[in-house]
């Protein structure tokens, strides 16, 4: 059952999955095999993974404790894996309130409560690379508290958050962790639309190719950017680099194979976040072949311009998909806010 995974995991790729309730304390995850998870606010009402919506005066504060509780269940669980990697692998990435994604100030102070809410070592918050981000974060590694950025789609958005991290880190007493979030099949999503619309015979041959090229350049730009003097001084001293990791790696469209987000963005060092479906199709089918981004990149670069000279603006499909995954999040949240209220308003006894 776990040989594809050992294959990912030998090859350089650390695996995290996309539901707290993979894990559970006392028994390791696949062998060990999956060292992360992210706590997404879709899944907080579901009775597993430890999350208990908690009726009080504030219904806020009832969500936000419930996502403590889901975060502090998963982080217990992972939490020998933490303590045996030195803090690099065994971590929790818990959403924030998606309504303060372009406050910095509103999100460091909700991360704070978060924290202390949590109260384990191995937490992540998740932020959302909005304009507006690059504080957040600088401003809560600093403070110790550890990161997640995610919803960043190109590499001129990865250096800007990039700079945002290292300056967070050189402030900060230790070295909290820090990861970088690149989503995938949502940019196939949004490209194969608007490549039908073109409907050209040019536009058909490129369905399908702009999540992979695009993929494959941010991470080159991850790689160039942490080769700077800044970040050498910093590994210097002993600080970690920052990590990259695939999220949306689900396949949403029949045609292509359930497994290539995953096969087809292997390089040493990356995390790829897992669904259930997506994780049960590498357990079956992933034919892992060892670094497929590598040697890519000018082949990638070559996709990209095709892309933009038959009218794709990648600009704008970021933009497009970042709003739509941030109104997604606050619909959840939203749905979090309703379950709680419904509770309040049932009598007692």
């Amino acid at each position: 059952m776990t040989e594809n995974l050992r294959r990912l995991a030998e090859a350089g790729v650390t695996i995290w999955r996309d539901d707290p309730a993979a894990v559970d304390p006392g028994q390791p995850p696949v062998s060990g095999l999956v060292v992360g998870v992210t706590a997404l606010l879709a899944g907080l009402t579901k009775p597993s993974g430890g999350a208990t919506l908690t009726v009080g005066d504030d219904i806020d504060d009832a969500v936000r404790r419930a996502g403590a509780d889901v975060a502090r269940h998963a982080a217990d669980a992972l939490r020998p894996g933490y303590d045996a990697s030195g803090g690099r692998d065994g971590l929790v990435s818990l959403e924030i309130d998606p309504r303060l994604a372009d406050d910095p100030d509103g999100t460091v102070a909700e991360a704070r409560r978060l924290t202390e809410l949590v109260d384990r070592p191995n937490l992540l918050l998740a932020v959302p690379a909005t304009a507006t981000a690059p504080a957040a974060v600088t401003a809560l590694l600093a403070e110790g508290i550890g990161v997640n950025v995610t919803l960043v789609y190109a590499p001129a958005q990865l250096r800007t958050v990039l700079d945002a991290v290292r300056e967070g880190l050189t402030a900060a007493e230790g070295f909290p962790p820090a990861i970088v979030s690149v989503p995938v099949a949502d940019v196939d999503t949004e490209v194969d639309k608007r490549l039908w619309a073109i409907g050209t015979d040019g536009s058909a041959r490129l369905r399908g190719t702009a999540a992979l090229a695009g993929a494959r350049m941010t991470y080159a730009a991850f790689e160039n950017a942490l080769r700077g003097r800044g970040w050498t001084d910093l590994t210097a001293l002993g600080g970690p680099r920052p990590r990259l990791a695939w999220t949306s790696t689900q396949v949403r469209d029949p045609y292509y194979l359930e497994t290539r987000y995953v096969d087809e963005l292997v390089a040493p060092g990356v995390l790829t976040v897992l669904s259930a479906a997506t994780f049960a199709a590498v357990v079956e089918q992933s034919e892992v072949r060892g670094d497929t981004v590598h040697g890519s990149y000018e082949d990638a670069h070559a996709v990209l311009e095709r892309l933009t000279a038959i009218g794709v603006d990648h600009d704008d499909v970021h933009r497009v998909l970042r709003e739509k995954a941030l109104a997604r999040a606050t619909t959840a949240w939203q749905r979090l806010r309703d379950t709680v209220a419904a509770a309040q308003r049932q009598p007692v006894g």
